[in-house]
């Protein structure tokens, strides 16, 4: 080797999409015939001499970044794919002689960027689904307030407000609804984000969208022929959830609409919310905070006029029991599925509550001694 090979022109950017870059570098060629026969690259026809290459460099243009090889060849073009989208990267070039061995310096370096990721819905849900709000929220400063992309559903017909309520993130939902989501948007069964934070005990999550604006009385079609979202909050078992909905119903004006509201029954069996918790055999606090609400102690299930005493008697739950005979519940109502007594019931489904009631001394009101139970 005599020397270095001149010092070739930075590489050109051809082409740039959101995950390839395409370069050039046939000026390299042009520069090669320039010099002597026998220190050349090409030969006449273009073709490259044997063992003649050209070395292609990458890195991120960022702080600690190192150069990789991602080429070697005598190509005059590379398209380099699977990078990140709206990054920028560096590049440079190195030319090899095969006769010689000569090597060039290093080219200057060129700077060039990926574009942004196409915005679509997905790139929402994908931004909701990272860890932390940090993409969500320079996702959202690109699209601007009250993207349509903010109402655009996924395959399953779910809102990205619904996704970041799943998500259990209250930074993403706040963030969504500052951007203009529209909380009160539903998908064709009629749920909405305030029924999907319901749902997963998400109290805060329901308070944030209850505050800015959320129909608490929307119902949802898609099971049980339409539930209300205190029926959905019943079902996340989170006595703070379902006291974020009650204190809601509880700011309506309207006595009857309040009243209908707490004891709105749904589904083909007709049940309230109290009955549905008595059912999913809910703390005593959610069945004491529904009944100090305004719950009506008396509620069935219409297909077999089951009272809730009486399920909370076949379930064996003996606060649940006690709390709604304290409320009121009719002891002596028979079940009009077995003719039973609520004695007979609990003597044929639960020993323990068969034994609370005979130790009652026939006293109905079921004076029941927690201190037995712990």
């Amino acid at each position: 080797m005599t020397g270095r090979l001149e010092k070739p022109s930075a590489p050109v950017l051809v082409n740039a999409n959101h995950y390839s870059i395409e370069l050039e570098w046939e000026h390299v060629q042009v520069q090669d015939q320039t010099r002597s026969r026998n220190r050349r690259i090409f030969d006449e026809t273009g073709a490259a001499h044997s063992g003649s290459l050209i070395y292609l460099h990458q890195r991120e243009k960022k702080i600690g970044s190192i150069w990789e090889n991602i080429y070697t060849g005598s190509a005059l073009g590379y398209k380099i794919e699977n990078l990140k989208p709206n990054t920028q990267y560096e590049y440079r070039i190195q030319c090899k002689s095969g006769l010689t061995g000569e090597r060039s310096e290093w080219s200057p370096i060129l700077l060039a960027a990926t574009t942004p990721e196409p915005m679509n819905g997905e790139t929402v849900f994908k931004a909701i689904a990272v860890p932390g709000k940090e993409q969500l929220e320079k996702l959202l400063q690109i699209l601007g307030p009250e993207h349509h992309l903010l109402e655009h559903p996924d395959k399953d017909g779910n809102l990205p407000l619904m996704h970041a309520c799943a998500k259990l993130d209250i930074n993403k939902v706040d963030l969504l609804i500052k951007a203009g989501a529209n909380v009160n948007n539903y998908i064709g069964s009629g749920k909405t984000a305030l029924m999907v934070a319901a749902s997963t005990g998400f109290s805060k999550a329901c308070a944030l969208l209850i505050e800015n604006g959320a129909n608490i009385y929307s119902v949802d079609q898609s099971v049980h022929l339409g539930i209300t979202i205190l029926h959905h909050a019943i079902d996340s078992k989170n006595v703070d959830t379902i006291a974020v909905i009650i204190k809601q119903i509880n700011n309506e004006p309207d006595e009857k609409v309040k009243d209908f509201e707490i004891n709105r029954q749904v589904g083909p069996h007709k049940w309230t919310p109290l009955y549905r918790a008595v059912i999913h055999d809910c703390s005593k606090e959610i069945i004491e905070l529904l009944l100090r609400n305004g719950a009506n102690p008396e509620c069935q299930d219409k297909s077999t006029s089951t009272t809730a005493l009486q399920m909370a008697v076949i379930r064996g739950n003996l606060y649940n029991t006690q709390l709604l005979v304290n409320y009121g519940a009719n002891t002596r109502t028979m079940s009009k599925v077995s003719g039973k007594t609520l004695q007979e019931l609990a003597s044929s489904t639960n020993k323990m509550v068969s034994n609370q009631l005979t130790n009652s001394n026939n006293n109905i009101r079921f004076n029941i001694g927690f201190n037995q139970l712990c």
